[in-house]
């Protein structure tokens, strides 16, 4: 109970800027927490990637594809609907680039706005400090009167800074492990697409017709 009435107490000194910080600060938790949710949901990771490029290497069609039916992700859902694409390699090609931006863009979705609060955060402490040594100027007309006035804006200046510098650290580390893990979803959907591609590559150089799947499940 001491520790939330001290946090009160810093929060009431800070000034009116502490209230848009204090949003920042939930808004990096809440933005932070949705991604980690979307990301374990939705990354099927990099055993699957290695897994489903060594069947399609190996011609184990079959494998794969049951693989990737039985793994969640956008990974996996995108390998899945890549091997029933039907038509030539041109536009196979541009279909597996569109859907593995479309990919991507769930993934990135509300990245930015962790960005954001990034570098609004220390702005807006800045602004507190600001606006906190001009209450202290203000006040060396009232010292006689009022002494505490010029070290409570001074105070404010610095609760301000304090808090806006540790909202934009949390938020840094946050976005450098989304951006970590994105970089590394890129790579997948890019193996994966490569791989793809290359194998139906093969298959029409050497005379095939349809997908390489439906003719193995049709002999």
């Amino acid at each position: 109970m001491n520790i939330f009435s001290a946090g009160m107490d810093y929060f009431v000194k800070g000034g009116p800027v502490m209230y848009p910080l204090l949003f920042c600060s939930l808004a990096a938790v809440a933005l932070s927490v949705e991604r980690w949710l979307f990301f374990h949901a939705n990354d099927s990771g990099r055993e699957f990637t290695r897994n489903f490029c060594d069947y399609i290497e190996e011609d184990n069609w079959d494998d794969a594809k049951a693989l990737a039916d039985n793994t969640h992700g956008e990974l996996a859902k995108l390998a899945t609907i890549v091997m029933k694409r039907h038509g030539n390699f041109e536009r196979l090609e541009n279909f597996v680039s569109v859907r593995a931006e479309r990919a991507m863009d769930k993934f990135e979705r509300n990245l930015n706005y962790l960005n954001v609060i990034v570098t609004l955060s220390p702005v807006l402490g800045l602004l507190g400090t600001v606006t906190g040594m001009i209450g202290s100027f203000n006040s060396f007309n009232q010292r006689l009167d009022n002494p505490m006035a010029v070290t409570a804006g001074i105070g404010e200046a610095l609760i301000t800074t304090v808090f806006g510098l540790c909202i934009s650290i949390v938020a840094i580390c946050m976005y450098a492990y989304f951006m970590r893990r994105l970089k590394l979803i890129s790579l997948n959907v890019e193996e994966i697409g490569n791989t793809l591609l290359e194998a139906r590559a093969k298959h029409l150089a050497h005379g095939g017709a349809g997908h390489p799947h439906r003719q193995e499940a049709a002999s």
